[in-house]
């Protein structure tokens, strides 16, 4: 059984975007939650799902995507990019 994929995303991000058409191009089951970045106050607006997000995360974020395979953070596409390329990524997947 495959690991559970969340993806804590901006509509504003351009990585997140990025992030989530290559889950969509696998064709793998995932959850996508979208939170919202207040620029006036410099943090994501208070949601159930950012209060999920940084509650999953154990810190104060300031970026997404965050992402999530299993228990497993990644902490944004940047972290998720070389580990597609090098097959970390796949390697979660069939843990």
């Amino acid at each position: 059984m495959k690991p559970e994929i969340t993806i804590y995303y901006a509509n504003i991000c351009g990585l997140c975007t990025k992030a989530v058409e290559f889950l969509r191009s696998r064709n793998l089951d995932f959850q996508a939650k979208a939170v919202v970045w207040d620029n006036e106050s410099d943090a994501f607006v208070d949601t159930p799902n950012a209060r999920e997000m940084m509650q999953r995360c154990g810190e104060t974020l300031d970026f997404v995507p965050q992402i999530f395979i299993g228990n497993t953070h990644i902490a944004g596409w940047r972290k998720l990019e070389p580990m597609i390329e090098d097959g970390t990524f796949d390697r979660m997947l069939d843990a």
